[in-house]
């Protein structure tokens, strides 16, 4: 099943270059599922109100997400397209997305609801109007044979403005709850990805310009998360076969092997020494489909170079080992 909630594990280590916009330490970690990507490009569709169209300007979640593919994905053309219009409800969103969706794309990414709890919250439409409506939005992606990946709704700031807005804050953010529960349903009942921003924002006013809009450290959250979600979309189903390099190389006591399987398998691993002498198998087991990393005792061997000749799926990979004691 793809669905698959979000919850960002690497916070602590996210932050990347300066720009002129945003100031960061270091990229995120690129996960081995970049190397075997097995499309040509990365196209994403954004959809969605103010969030996704980027206020306040010039601030967006697009430009760090973009920033993050190019790093990991270096050999594919990224394309962001947005198609956010702030203020716009979920129904709205119906008016406007068939235009939206024939752009080419590989990713589809919606995040719509923000101002459908608004107006929930003044009577003037039900949780069961905005659920509806996003799901014929993602039915309409998924007829265009795209992954979809829902973000569920930011909250709004409750500790800013007056009493009277600080209790209209927190009636929404009940509201709020609601739709990201039938958004994480819909997400089960589609074979969707949950990008779960409001789990890793919560109620951080740090994150925020406004009372609900993020600012440019909450913008940069924003992309990490997607980012997250479209690897985690990539991994389960966009992967080629493939090997990585082992490391540690030059190894000592042992090494660990990296392969990428597209199913169950089984893989076979026979180390030669440079002069071609067989030096034995030294993997030769079934896995599932997907990253997988077997660690394998070097200390036995000794000191040298050798060949790694990997057999896969009807496929032969070779690397380089180097020991040394």
């Amino acid at each position: 099943m793809k669905f698959l909630t979000t919850r960002f594990l690497i916070l602590a280590g996210f932050f990347f270059m300066h720009t002129s916009l945003y100031a960061q330490a270091r990229f995120p970690v690129c996960g081995p599922q970049a190397q075997f990507y097995s499309k040509d490009s990365i196209r994403i569709i954004t959809f969605g109100a103010s969030t996704v169209e980027g206020t306040p300007k010039p601030l967006s979640f697009q430009k760090p997400l973009q920033a993050y593919l190019e790093n990991c994905y270096m050999t594919k053309p990224v394309n962001i397209f947005n198609f956010g219009v702030g203020g716009e409800t979920t129904g709205q969103g119906l008016l406007r997305i068939d235009a939206a969706l024939a752009n080419p794309a590989d990713f589809f990414l919606i995040l719509m609801g923000a101002n459908d709890a608004i107006r929930i919250a003044d009577n003037q439409l039900r949780v069961i109007d905005a659920v509806n409506n996003m799901r014929v939005l993602i039915g309409k992606a998924k007829a265009k044979n795209l992954p979809v990946i829902i973000g569920t709704i930011q909250y709004f700031v409750e500790d800013r403005g007056t009493p009277a807005e600080r209790v209209l804050a927190r009636r929404r953010n009940r509201i709020v709850d609601q739709i990201n529960n039938a958004y994480r349903n819909l997400a089960v009942e589609s074979s969707s990805r949950i990008a779960d921003f409001n789990s890793t924002m919560g109620k951080d006013p740090s994150l925020y310009s406004d009372f609900v809009h993020p600012n440019a450290r909450g913008y940069e959250v924003l992309g990490l998360v997607w980012f997250d979600a479209i690897n985690q979309e990539i991994a389960q189903n966009f992967q080629s076969v493939g090997v990585v390099q082992n490391y540690p190389n030059p190894a000592n006591t042992y090494t660990k092997i990296g392969f990428t399987l597209t199913s169950a398998a089984r893989i076979k691993i026979t180390m030669y020494s440079s002069s071609g002498q067989n030096m034995g198998v030294i993997f030769d087991d079934y896995r599932n489909a997907g990253y997988q990393e077997e660690q394998i005792s070097t200390s036995q061997y000794a000191a040298g170079i050798y060949i790694l000749y990997y057999e896969l799926l009807g496929l032969r990979f070779s690397k380089k080992l180097i020991i040394q004691h």
